[in-house]
């Protein structure tokens, strides 16, 4: 009998191969059974067969590709057969009751297509999940500027404040008009965003073969779950408050501080541009948003986020931006025309 739970993982990879291994042998302790490991690799430390001949509870399709993690999720999820993929980055830790509860919740709510547990990030000594706006100085600022958040608001109120809280209480988890997604309502036992990171979620196949990564974007999809999650046929993605994901930022292949901030503001005037779930977003707004970003910037001192905030301010605002360029010359990828451009 066809198991309509069955799950697929789909690992894109890219010379991170400890991570990998450490990530499979997570996956063999799993609670709930995988069908099917999909790995699509485009690094030059690969694996051998050698390598994960010990994981046996499910069979690896071990598959090579060009650099760009957008190309290797769709490779993976094509060659995928089973109705949910477990999308999964490569320097994730997964604990062995976390599958078990994305698939619960999809039994339970039919109308989830797309589930993830609390992606947790390490910042200093703590692994954090959310950024809550703490003071009323970041909550106007955000608020005049239309700056996106990812966490409740818990500063103080007064006359101004209060006002504030009570406008985005009224919107709920949404995308502003700048196109920065807003998330403040992180209550309940599972919540609904808009967008979420999908790097260990668990979504419907035919969903994810509805709307695709764009492979436009970068070798390294800086931006690719927002344009992913808009061409949902669902309500958003399912937040579950007591699933955890660690998300163990390798260094490995992975763009500093600054590029990634250039590339994600690029990204999102592309989709902005392309995505028809963006109607309300103007171009305008996000440029008065990024205006907010350098400001702040140039305020902290932070020196090494000035040239990047400023040159993507002025690629979007001149319309020179290299996504949209790329699309609209039907070229694979963005890469070529990056080259040119630097922050």
């Amino acid at each position: 009998m066809f198991n309509t739970n069955a799950v697929t993982v789909v690992i894109p990879t890219c010379n991170r191969k400890d991570r990998l291994l450490s990530l499979l042998g997570n996956l063999d302790r799993s609670n709930y059974p995988v069908s099917a490991v999909i790995i699509v690799d485009s690094g030059e430390d690969r694996l051998l067969p050698a390598d994960y001949a010990s994981f046996r509870h499910w069979p690896i399709l071990y598959l090579l590709s060009e650099k760009s993690v957008c190309i290797q999720r769709n490779i993976g999820i094509r060659r995928a057969e089973t109705p949910w993929v477990f999308l999964c980055d490569d320097d994730v830790e997964v604990p062995p009751d976390y599958l078990q509860q994305l698939i619960a919740h999809a039994t339970a709510r039919e109308e989830a297509g797309a589930i993830s547990g609390i992606f947790l990030q390490k910042e200093g000594d703590e692994w954090q999940g959310s950024y809550p706006v703490k003071t009323s100085g970041l909550l106007i600022w955000k608020f005049v500027f239309r700056l996106g958040f990812w966490g409740d608001i818990q500063c103080g109120d007064n006359l101004i404040t209060k006002r504030i809280r009570k406008y985005y209480r009224s919107k709920g988890n949404h995308i502003a008009r700048s196109g920065l997604p807003v998330l403040a309502d992180f209550s309940g036992a599972s919540f609904i965003a808009p967008v979420y990171t999908l790097g260990a979620a668990l979504v419907r196949r035919d969903w994810l073969l509805q709307s695709p990564f764009d492979e436009v974007l970068d070798r390294y999809g800086i931006g690719d779950n927002f344009g992913v999650c808009l061409g949902f046929p669902g309500n958003g993605i399912h937040i579950l408050n007591k699933a955890f994901v660690y998300h163990h930022k390798t260094p490995v292949n992975r763009l500093q501080r600054p590029l990634q901030y250039f590339r994600r503001a690029l990204a999102l005037d592309y989709f902005i541009q392309t995505i028809p779930a963006l109607g309300h977003c103007k171009r305008s707004w996000l440029l008065w948003s990024l205006t907010g970003n350098l400001l702040g910037f140039l305020m902290a001192g932070d020196g090494i986020m000035i040239k990047p905030a400023f040159r993507s301010l002025l690629l979007i605002a001149l319309g020179r931006n290299p996504y949209y360029s790329a699309a609209k010359k039907q070229q694979r990828t963005v890469e070529p025309l990056l080259h040119g451009v630097s922050t």
